[in-house]
């Protein structure tokens, strides 16, 4: 025992286990080297140091104790972490350059639960790179007065930033030449993608074939932004600065993206397969592509890389509003508008004249999205809020249900219909409340309110433990009875709705057909199976640099200790979740093909794809009302690569076409893309080979 006891303390000895902290930094205990390990009390200390993190709110007045450590000539990538062993209280850890009256060039608050604590409130910061030649110093802190306790500080070697070998999904490299990168506005920066097609391995050496160029880059993000990963903004512009439209991934061509960074959402799937169960619904959701982003020659992880909602042919397809459009039709049409928080400079909205129904009523706030504040003309603002407030005057008043004077003229019924089954399907805990889009567009082309697109569902399926966001059992539209204190609330549009004998017929009747189809487990179950496997590695490049698998991050319900768990939760909570709405949705489907048949508008198509993913061969059905439509089908692979293509006619009303596209099961497993013209509109749908 003794001998065994010794080898311990020279182990323990080597790699400065047990030193404690020093009062200041001028006093700080002196680091030799890294890997090291310290261990010591911040209670009876002084607090002579306060970094609020950004992430928190946090007090300050807390006790603490600081070390320091000088880099040689060579960069360092290191771990520093407060997670591990006898961390027993609140703590926050911050790390300054050169000296501590500066900001911290790193800080967390919340980031892990030692073993110790009892709450995931112990702090981890991942991958920090130490430059050559530079003194740093580490506090432990606490996050308010009475925060304070025995602490174990870990620093550790870190590979989590070395670029990959190669890569099945794209590679990104974003360089904005050491400059950080602001919340808003944008910065210059220049961006390579590497894509060399499904199924193929890019590689960082590889030349740059899906785009290389000028960016603007901004981080975006509400509650996310707490995150050490964080989401961005970009627009591609050409040399000058200007919007530079390209079709990136096989994209309708555009200039504005996003890169959505899963975090907490630790399957890395949730958004994703949001707007892919959206594009099943809708004639327009976000389309996507995952890839691997290199920022400022560091590894960042996996990224969702994706479109951002706006007005555009290719995205939500509604007219332009110029300045002078204030009178007549085009004064109708079109408007963006969006529940949500207020974030950001640019920001203008309205109040509506009816609360939450609540324990605890709330204001519910309408943004303008497009026209942007900037460019709204006051006649566009006051007909756009004349309009929607109209819509709740009728849907509050005693004859909402009146085919003439009730609420249903003034909207798309079938689009609040899907938006309502998409945000129950995944329990979107901010879903109808945050993230809400609805549009307009010009009486004169069938000017119903819309709502949608879907955005944000990485807090849906699941992932939140907080206002029962984690259940499968019960309706996230009664968020308002569940959580009635909380600061943003649903509008009182959907108990009203849920009223009308016809409105949940309709439900019901598109529940069962997206069952039968593309909401049926089996077909959910192949999507996640099929790009689990696909973001394999990646996701193990992903959690090694961001080491949050086994560990709580906000606001986890669920903590796997592996990435196939995380996977396996995800998918057995969906089929959970869908069986208790099967056995649960109110009404009954009386009449469905009458309620069905006015899913489509003149002049739109509404296409389907069964089953996607696929082995052999799939089939596709486009509805729409007119007959004798002429339109083509396409198949092409992401870099734009005809793979089929021809041309049909419509066979019968409502049905324009329904049929297997078949003799592709030679094709490569991959991510493809199916696209169907008319002359008055295209709809592409993601197709995924087996």
């Amino acid at each position: 025992m003794q001998k065994i006891l010794l080898g311990i303390l020279v182990v323990f000895s080597l790699n400065g286990f047990g030193q404690g902290g020093g009062e200041t930094c001028a006093t700080a205990t002196s680091i030799a080297s890294i890997p090291f390990v310290g261990i010591g009390t911040t209670s009876g200390s002084n607090d002579d140091l306060f970094a609020s993190c950004p992430d928190v709110s946090n007090t300050g007045g807390a006790p603490d104790e600081v070390y320091t450590y000088t880099t040689d000539s060579s960069f360092e990538y290191i771990n520093a972490s407060l997670c591990e062993a006898i961390t027993d209280y609140d703590s926050q850890l911050y790390i300054f350059e050169n000296n501590c009256l500066s900001t911290p060039v790193w800080c967390q608050e919340d980031g892990c639960e030692s073993p110790a604590y009892s709450s995931p409130y112990n702090s981890r910061i991942d991958a920090v790179v130490l430059q050559p030649n530079t003194t740093y110093y580490f506090v432990i802190d606490g996050y308010s007065s009475g925060s304070h306790g025995n602490y174990q500080l870990d620093l550790s070697t870190s590979t989590a930033l070395s670029e990959p070998d190669s890569s099945l999904i794209p590679l990104i490299a974003i360089n904005t030449y050491g400059i950080p990168i602001p919340d808003e506005p944008k910065i210059n920066a220049i961006m390579g993608i590497v894509n060399n097609g499904s199924g193929n391995y890019n590689r960082p050496t590889d030349p740059y074939n899906e785009y290389f160029g000028n960016i603007g880059i901004e981080q975006r993000g509400s509650s996310s932004a707490m995150f050490p990963k964080k989401g961005y903004g970009l627009e591609t512009r050409d040399s000058t600065g200007s919007n530079n439209n390209v079709a990136l991934f096989g994209m309708p061509s555009e200039n504005d993206w996003v890169l959505h960074g899963p975090y907490s959402d630790k399957s890395l799937l949730r958004n994703f397969l949001a707007y892919y169960m959206g594009s099943r619904l809708y004639n327009y959701s976000p389309r996507t592509q995952f890839c691997e982003l290199l920022l400022n020659q560091e590894y960042k992880g996996v990224y969702l890389f994706q479109e951002k909602i706006k007005r555009d042919k290719g995205r939500v397809d509604i007219a332009k509003l110029d300045n002078d459009d204030i009178a007549g039709d085009s004064l109708t049409g079109g408007y963006i508008i969006k529940i949500d928080k207020a974030t950001g400079a640019n920001n203008d909205s309205w109040v509506s004249p009816y609360q939450s129904n609540s324990l605890f009523p709330s204001d519910i706030e309408l943004f303008y999205h497009y026209p942007e504040p900037d460019d709204i003309m006051p006649s566009q603002k006051t007909y756009i809020e004349s309009y929607i407030t109209a819509f709740e005057d009728a849907l509050a008043g005693p004859d909402y249900l009146d085919s003439t004077n009730g609420y249903a003229r003034f909207i798309d019924a079938n689009s609040f219909v899907d938006y309502l089954l998409l945000t129950e399907a995944s329990r979107n805990v901010d879903g109808y409340r945050l993230s809400t889009f609805l549009y307009k567009d010009r009486d004169s082309k069938n000017g119903a309110l819309f709502i949608g697109p879907p955005w944000d569902y990485n807090l849906g399926f699941g992932n939140v433990d907080y206002c029962n966001g984690e259940r499968t059992d019960g309706w996230a539209f009664h968020f308002n009875n569940i959580c009635p204190s909380d600061d943003w609330q649903i509008p009182f549009w959907w108990d009203r709705m849920l009223t009308d004998a016809a409105f949940i017929n309709r439900m019901q009747c598109r529940w069962q057909e997206l069952r039968s189809g593309p909401f049926h487990l089996d077909s959910i179950w192949s999507v996640i199976d099929s790009v689990g496997q696909l973001l394999y590695e990646p996701a193990n490049r992903n959690f090694n640099r961001w080491e949050v698998l086994g560990s709580y991050v906000w606001p986890n319900y669920y903590v796997g200790s592996n990435y196939t768990d995380e996977l396996n939760y995800l998918k057995n909570w969906i089929s959970d979740r869908f069986i208790w709405i099967d056995n649960n949705l109110p009404g009954a489907a009386i009449n469905c093909s009458e309620i069905l048949s006015v899913y489509s508008t003149e002049g739109s198509l509404k296409c389907s794809l069964f089953p996607n993913p696929f082995t052999t061969d799939f089939q596709v059905t486009v509805k729409g009302f007119s007959t004798n439509t002429k339109f083509e089908i396409v198949v092409m692979d992401l870099l734009g690569n005809d793979i089929f293509r021809k041309n049909y006619e419509s066979n019968s009303e409502m049905i324009f076409y329904s049929g297997p596209i078949d003799k592709l099961s030679y094709l490569s497993s991959g991510i493809y893309l199916v696209t169907v013209n008319s002359s008055l509109h295209s709809n592409t749908i993601k197709l995924v080979k087996n």
